[in-house]
C-alpha cells in the first residue's frame, strides 16, 4: 500500500503543476486574442472629433472635443472638472467603429460613454454617475461632433 499512497501523492503533485501551467498558458492566449482582436483599444488612436453637446432632451448648451490617444479616450470638457483619460475599446462592423470608455474624477465620480464613428462623424452617449451614487445617474448627455 506504500508504493500505492506515494503513485497518488505524485498524481495529485502532478495534476496541480497541470492545472497551475493550464492556467498560466490561458492567461497568455487570451492575452494576445485581447491585443489582437476587433477590441484592441487602439483603433481610433489619433482622432479627435469636435462638436456639440448637452444633456438628453435639452437645447446645446456646450462645444466639447474627444481625443482618442495611445489607448486612451479623453474629453476636453469633463477634463476641466477633474476627469482624466481612461482606456477605451472598439469593435468594427463595416465601416463604424463602435467604441466605450469610462473616466474617473476623485471628486465628481464616472463617466460613462458609448459611442460611434462614422466617417468623419462621431456620436456619442455618455452617463455621469456622482461619487457612491452608481445606482442613479446625474446627467445623461449626447455628443456629436465631426474630425478635427
Amino acid at each position: 500500500m506504500p508504493v500505492f499512497n506515494r503513485q497518488i501523492q505524485l498524481l495529485r503533485r502532478g495534476g496541480v503543476l497541470m492545472k497551475k501551467t493550464v492556467i498560466v498558458f490561458a492567461g497568455i492566449f487570451f492575452l494576445l486574442l485581447g491585443l489582437f482582436s476587433s477590441g484592441w483599444c487602439g483603433a481610433l488612436d489619433g482622432k479627435s472629433y469636435s462638436g456639440k453637446t448637452g444633456e438628453l432632451g435639452k437645447k446645446i448648451n456646450e462645444d466639447e472635443v474627444i481625443k482618442f490617444e495611445n489607448g486612451k479616450f479623453t474629453s476636453v470638457g469633463c477634463a476641466e472638472w477633474g476627469f482624466g483619460s481612461g482606456p477605451y475599446m472598439t469593435e468594427k462592423h463595416g465601416d463604424r467603429i463602435f467604441f466605450v470608455a469610462d473616466t474617473f474624477s476623485e471628486k465628481y465620480g464616472r463617466i460613462s460613454w458609448s459611442g460611434v464613428v462614422s466617417g468623419k462623424d462621431a456620436h456619442a452617449t455618455y452617463v455621469w454617475y456622482d461619487n457612491n451614487k452608481f445606482n442613479k445617474p446625474e446627467q445623461v448627455k449626447w455628443f456629436e461632433g465631426t474630425m478635427k
